[in-house]
């Protein structure tokens, strides 16, 4: 499963501060701290900052990228313009969060994402807006891979989001986000799939204990790609376990590893 840590964010107040007052050793540590834990990519939003979005998300990729220049990024703004003035600076092969199944954000993104090659994360949902049901995912899904291939993006580089909503507000969520992903895999073979993974547990008490809950049952649904915070010892324990069990780690290598490493918490 590819990882992606979700901690350099202008919504946390840590980074928020550390952005303000240009602390490049405070961005440092929380990088560290998510590459230790295991993540694949970084992502790097300064969206909560829209007078300086572009400035400081320069910043953060000039002070992640000089520190670890091994490591690639996601690169996360709502802000197509934004994306395609930094995308020049990013050393890497980035990924780029994201763009929509919306005629008009497919548009504007579209010279974004012929731009250099990249990996997509692509939400399913369109004009009529959050899919109200599993096959209304996967229908939009099918049409975002016919367009994204049409700009020439190979289907190993879309990650498709299938737009988990949180339980707290519709008890069904769960079971539609496991069904999308399910069709998903099904119908489209090649592409992965990726998930903002604590969107499912918002407004719930110990969200953690849910977000493990369900990224096990998503793993086994077809879920290959997940944004969440990977210094969660926790969270990184069960997916190692659920690997395991899935046969998804050959001769249970990462999981003996992490134990010898110190790195499973029960």
């Amino acid at each position: 499963m590819l990882i992606v840590g979700e901690r350099i964010n202008t919504s946390r107040h840590a980074v928020n501060e550390a952005v303000n007052s240009r602390n490049a050793a405070a961005i440092q540590r929380e990088v560290r701290l998510q590459i230790d834990g295991g993540a694949d990519l970084i992502d790097v939003n300064a969206g909560s900052r829209r007078d300086s979005e572009a400035d400081d998300l320069l910043w953060l990729m000039e002070v992640i990228q000089g520190d670890f220049p091994e490591v690639r990024l996601c690169i996360d703004s709502a802000d197509p313009n934004i994306m395609n003035t930094v995308l020049d600076k990013v050393g890497l092969p980035p990924m780029l969060n994201s763009t929509t199944g919306e005629r008009s954000r497919l548009e504007t993104m579209t010279p974004v994402i012929q731009k250099r090659p990249c990996d997509i994360v692509a939400l399913c949902m369109d004009d009529q807006g959050i899919p109200k049901s599993a096959g209304q995912t996967v229908e939009n899904a099918v049409r975002l891979v016919s367009y994204l291939e049409g700009l020439g993006v190979n289907r190993e580089n879309i990650y498709l989001d299938p737009v988990i909503q949180a339980v707290s507000a519709n008890s069904h969520a769960g079971i539609m986000a496991l069904e999308a992903i399910d069709g998903i895999r099904r119908e489209l073979d090649g592409v992965h799939i990726i998930s903002g993974l604590s969107n499912i547990s918002f407004g719930l008490p110990r969200r953690p204990l849910v977000n493990r809950a369900f990224l096990i049952l998503a793993l086994k649904a077809g879920l290959d790609a997940a944004i969440l915070d990977p210094s969660d010892r926790g969270l990184m324990s069960a997916l190692k376990a659920a690997q395991v069990l899935l046969d998804q780690d050959p001769w249970c290598q990462a999981y003996t590893r992490a134990f010898r490493e110190g790195r499973l918490d029960t």
